[in-house]
């Protein structure tokens, strides 16, 4: 007997499987949308057809269906419930918020679904085939582990894939693909199933399940025997996705991200891959019932534009702008002729940015330098050989570039090499980022305002001091650290007690014994040379006096460039108090 539904297999004496998983709580957070968005356009662009010209194109669309027309959700709510019973006495606080709000969502009119399609791609090849090593097992049956891909492809570690759960309130997605077939002359190879995420619980037959669930064709006399939903079977869920050319759907069941979903998706794409879009790889669309966004080459500058009002948006409208309309341009040899492409724009507006990209247009990680001038500095790898090194340092989020996630026992060669590529890239990229001030100089630049603070130096690039010298009898000045006011013990107050003086016979005063003291003797003013003027006055003698000052804390500060080709720079100190004579120490960076 056979029948499509919901299976958890049977646990089978290992260990109960707790509702936790890291895995998916590695996507969640305020970056929810964010990580969806590039797990979901990295897989299309790695999966892209290469007989196909046209752009990978990527469609985000929410569809309400009614809940009542498809029995997996009375029976995922019995799993639900024989969940909820197996841990009555002992349920986290994180398995009954999940319960709670995945009771909520199936007692729901109308079940919210997303559906991510990808189209002028692959598709999962491997539907019909027992290997482990086919993308469609490792993203349906696999975990912690991925397909065999292109060397440069970005995923590896396999846990990608539960983003999608991370946005479902049932931690419920299924897969809809149609793929090129094994073998040449067969029809295209179409698959469809689903995937929950729940806790071990017992089945009807009193058994422990595993965690992991498929909504799948299943042979009750022959419980091995599990495979996919296929075209010609009959299950009314999987004609709700017909699908009549190759590429994948992700189909997060339990969608419920609020009404502001579509700005969320939308502005994760413009950051995250306005490389692949400007450069025609990749286009995205966002929809619902009410309207579409298209993201695309041509509507890219206009989308960008219109965003704003958060520092993070604006400063990857500037990244973008140094994409597109560059001041610069320059190419790095690394491992292979012109592999790192950089590109800069210098707008005193920008907040100082760097974006890295890797090959298929995919932001990596944006950070900044501390370097002249105001810059938005993008950082593109072009070849295959690079990129193929720099995949094997990217952490599961494929966030950064780190070295040392290459073994150091089994690949201690390519973690040096790593270590080498990464270091001459940070090295080409501050050298590109400073050639820039030498660009469009003046000779002097002032701010309003600035003159009324310093006094006049007369020529750019102008050195004179007038107030340096080298007079002999300049002190040697030790700087302390500021002083804190003692504190005082509170005063007592007491009542004065009138007393009888006792009398001691002999002189108020014995000069002999006691001699006032000599006048204090004048010393002569010593000149620079070491003599002395013949006239006695006050002075100083000659020789290294030391002199203890207060250090003073500076409350604001700023440095203006004058002539940047001899590094001369105006700087205006305002202090905490004032003072009349000072010391000032300047450090600096890159």
């Amino acid at each position: 007997m056979s029948r499509i539904g919901w299976r958890f297999p049977i646990l089978d004496g290992g260990n109960t499987q707790g509702f936790n998983n890291n895995d998916i709580e590695t996507f969640n957070g305020r970056g929810l949308l964010d990580n969806l968005a590039r797990e979901i356009c990295q897989n299309s662009l790695d999966h892209n057809d290469p007989d196909r010209a046209e752009a990978v194109r990527v469609v985000f669309e929410l569809r309400n269906v009614p809940t009542r027309n498809y029995s997996l959700f009375s029976e995922y709510e019995e799993c639900i419930d024989r969940c909820r019973d197996y841990y009555k006495s002992n349920t986290g606080k994180q398995l009954k918020q999940f319960l709670n709000d995945a009771s909520d969502m199936l007692h729901r009119d109308e079940m919210p679904i997303l559906v991510i399609g990808d189209y002028n791609t692959l598709g999962l090849t491997g539907s019909r085939s027992s290997s482990i090593e086919t993308p469609w097992h490792a993203l349906t049956s696999g975990d912690g582990f991925s397909s065999a891909k292109e060397s440069d492809s970005g995923g590896s570690y396999g846990i990608g894939k539960n983003a999608p759960f991370a946005c479902s309130s049932l931690r419920m997605v299924f897969y809809n693909t149609m793929a090129k077939p094994a073998e040449e002359g067969q029809a295209d190879e179409a698959a469809f199933i689903g995937v929950g995420r729940l806790a071990t619980f017992l089945n009807k037959e009193g058994e422990e399940t595993q965690r992991v669930g498929r909504y799948q064709f299943n042979d009750e006399q022959n419980r091995r025997n599990c495979r996919p939903i296929y075209r010609d079977d009959n299950d009314a869920f999987m004609q709700l996705f017909p699908r009549t050319e190759r590429g994948t759907d992700v189909i997060v069941v339990g969608f419920d991200q609020g009404p502001d979903w579509k700005e969320g998706v939308k502005k994760a794409i413009l950051k995250n891959f306005f490389v692949a879009i400007k450069e025609g790889k990749l286009i995205a669309e966002v929809k619902d019932a009410s309207s579409t966004i298209v993201i695309d080459s041509d509507s890219i500058g206009q989308l960008m534009e219109a965003e704003g009002g958060t520092p993070e948006m604006e400063k990857f409208k500037s990244l973008f702008k140094a994409f597109t309309e560059p001041t610069d341009k320059k190419y790095l040899s690394i491992l292979e002729e012109d592999d790192v492409e950089l590109s800069i724009a210098i707008d005193s507006s920008f907040k100082k940015a760097l974006g890295y990209f890797r090959n298929t247009g995919m932001l990596i990680r944006h950070t900044f330098k501390r370097l002249y001038p105001q810059y938005a500095c993008v950082v593109v790898v072009r070849k295959k050989q690079l990129a193929e090194l720099l995949r094997d340092t990217e952490p599961a989020q494929h966030n950064l570039w780190d070295y040392t996630l290459i073994s150091n026992f089994t690949e201690k060669e390519k973690r040096k090499k790593a270590k080498k590529a990464l270091e001459d890239i940070d090295r080409g990229v501050i050298d590109f980022i400073q050639a820039q001030a030498e660009i469009g100089k003046t000779n002097e630049m002032d701010a309003p305002g600035v003159g009324d603070y310093l006094p006049d130096t007369g020529q750019s690039g102008d050195q004179t001091d007038s107030s340096n010298g080298n007079d002999a009898l300049r002190p040697v000045i030790s700087v302390g650290r500021p002083r804190k006011a003692p504190s005082r013990s509170p005063q007592a107050t007491f009542q004065g007690v009138k007393g009888a003086g006792t009398p001691v016979e002999g002189d108020p005063h014995n000069q002999t014994k006691h001699p006032n003291p000599d006048p204090q003797p004048i010393r002569p003013v010593v000149e620079p040379d070491g003599t002395t003027t013949e006239d006695a006055a006050e002075g100083i003698t000659k020789g290294q006096g030391a002199k203890r000052v207060t250090a003073v804390s500076p409350v604001r500060q700023r440095v203006f460039p004058i002539s940047s080709d001899t590094g001369i720079y105006r700087v205006i100190v305002e202090t905490d108090e004032p003072i009349e004579e000072g010391s000032i120490a300047f450090f600096s960076l890159g």
